[in-house]
């Protein structure tokens, strides 16, 4: 008797605990929120703002034909969201009070960008260009022995 009372207690266990996540009640449960379209929308238009402002950058950053590395600078751009810049360019110094405050915008909307979507990254640090030298006319940012980025 004891027997039967405990396989019908544990059958009984066994179909309380059976799921109700069907197919058909799956349109009920909670949809994580980064995949509404509305979301993804909004994602998508913040991230065409900052393309839109760094091919500006880009543009500004190549207005001068680098004949001299002397006439060029460098700055960090752009934010991690580990912290750090994402990058460095090389500008022409003529254009020094025009371009720098653009960089300053892309990097607090990058960083702003990162925080608002939780994004993720690698976390390793770029390392800082050690000198600008001219290659085709175009400044090419080196770290030692190696090119790191080029003004494009």
């Amino acid at each position: 008797m004891r027997t039967v009372l405990t396989l019908v207690i544990a059958t009984l266990s066994l179909f309380a605990c059976k799921s109700k996540n069907t197919v058909e009640n799956a349109e009920n449960l909670p949809k994580d929120i980064t995949l509404k379209p509305e979301n993804n929308l909004t994602q998508q238009a913040d991230q065409q703002q900052l393309s839109s402002l760094i091919k500006e950058i880009d543009s500004m950053a190549q207005r001068e034909t680098c004949d001299g590395s002397a006439n060029f600078a460098f700055a960090a751009i752009g934010a991690k969201p580990c912290g750090g810049p994402s990058s460095y360019i090389a500008y022409p110094k003529k254009i020094e009070s025009e371009i720098l405050p653009q960089i300053q915008k892309f990097t607090a909307m990058q960083s702003a960008f990162n925080k608002k979507y939780n994004l993720m990254s690698d976390c390793a640090i770029v390392p800082e260009p050690t000198e600008i030298k001219c290659e085709g006319g175009k400044a090419v940012l080196v770290n030692g022995n190696s090119s790191v980025a080029q003004a494009q």
